[in-house]
C-alpha cells in the first residue's frame, strides 16, 4: 500500500471470535467506477494456498496496471479479502492442527451464511467438520461482512469464494442438486466454463450441488440475496498443505480466473463483453 497508496487502499470489514480484524483491499485505477468486485478466501483455516493465491492475483494485477495494461481494476473497484477465518489459520500454525477447518468457535464458516439452514442431523453436531453454528451468521466474521455487503449492495456486481482443493469452478445451486430454473443456469454453465478455461486445463465448470450438497455456503448466500453472478473456485491440487512449487502456480491460475470472472460479469448480467469501462 505504501508504494500504491492511491491504486491500494484497505478498510476493516469485520472481527473475528478472538476480536482481530478480518481487511479488505481495495484495488482501483485512480478514477471512479461505480460497480465493484469482491473476491474472499480462506474461510477454511487450513487451505493455505487459498488465501496466497489470492494475494498473487493482487499482486499480479498491480504489475499489470505498472506495465500498462488494461486489467479489470480498469472496470471495477476490486476488494480483496485474502484471509477471513484469522483465528483458525492461526491455529493451524500450531502442532497438530495442520488441517483446521472451523472458526475458534468450532463453527464452519462455510455453513454459517443464510442462504438455508436445515442441515443434515450429523452436520449439527459441534463435533462435525461441518458443524454451521447454532444459527445463520451466529459468527462473528460472516455477520459482519454480511453487514458490509449490505453497505456495498449498490455497487456490487459480482463476487468470488477460493477454496482448495478440487480443480473445480462452482455455481449455485449448492445446497440442491436442482438448477436454479431459470435462465441463470445457462448463464452460469458459461461463466464457469470460461473461468474454467481462463484458468487452465485442470480445471472443469458445474454446480456446486452436483460437486457436493453443502448447505449455508457463501455462494448460494450471494446469488440468493443480490442476484449477482458468484463462483466458488477450487485450487486444483491433491492435498491441503500444497506442495511448495505449486503456490505460484496456483497463484498464476487464480489471477487468470479472477480476470475472466470481471470480463465475464456484464455479460452475465445481460450487457456486451469484454472490460467495461465506467462510462458505459
Amino acid at each position: 500500500m505504501k508504494q500504491n497508496p492511491k491504486l491500494l487502499t484497505r478498510e476493516a470489514i469485520s472481527t473475528t471470535v478472538q476480536n482481530k480484524t478480518i481487511y479488505a483491499y481495495k484495488l482501483t485505477s485512480g478514477f471512479a467506477k461505480k460497480k465493484s468486485l469482491y473476491f474472499q478466501s480462506l474461510l477454511h483455516a487450513r487451505e493455505w494456498v487459498a488465501g496466497s493465491s489470492n494475494l498473487y492475483a493482487l499482486s499480479a494485477i498491480l504489475d499489470d496496471m505498472a506495465h500498462g495494461k488494461v486489467t479489470a481494476a480498469h472496470s471495477y473497484n476490486l476488494y480483496f479479502v485474502p484471509i477471513v477465518n484469522i483465528d483458525g489459520y492461526d491455529i493451524s500454525w500450531t502442532k497438530g492442527k495442520r488441517l483446521q477447518r472451523k472458526n475458534a468457535n468450532e463453527v464452519d464458516l462455510n455453513r454459517n451464511w443464510p442462504a438455508r439452514f436445515d442441515h443434515p442431523k450429523e452436520d449439527k453436531v459441534s463435533s462435525s467438520p461441518r458443524f454451521p453454528g447454532p444459527g445463520a451468521l451466529s459468527e462473528p466474521e460472516t455477520k459482519g461482512i454480511d453487514n458490509w455487503l449490505k453497505t456495498k449492495s449498490s455497487e456490487l456486481a459480482g463476487c468470488v469464494d477460493v477454496h482448495s482443493y478440487a480443480g473445480k469452478i462452482l455455481y449455485p445451486n449448492g445446497d440442491t442438486e436442482q438448477l436454479i430454473g431459470n435462465d441463470d443456469d445457462e448463464k452460469f454453465k458459461v461463466l464457469g466454463a470460461n473461468v474454467a478455461k481462463a484458468a487452465s486445463d485442470e480445471y472443469m465448470g458445474q454446480t456446486a450441488g452436483s460437486f457436493g450438497v453443502a448447505i449455508g455456503a457463501f455462494d448460494d448466500y450471494i446469488y440468493r440475496t443480490y442476484k449477482k453472478p458468484v463462483l466458488t473456485i477450487e485450487l486444483a491440487g491433491y492435498r491441503f498443505v500444497a506442495p511448495p512449487w505449486t503456490i505460484r502456480v496456483r497463484g498464476a491460475e487464480i489471477h487468470r480466473a479472477l480476470t475472466q470472472f470481471a470480463v465475464e460479469v456484464h455479460p452475465f448480467e445481460g450487457g456486451g463483453g469484454g472490460i467495461v469501462f465506467p462510462e458505459d
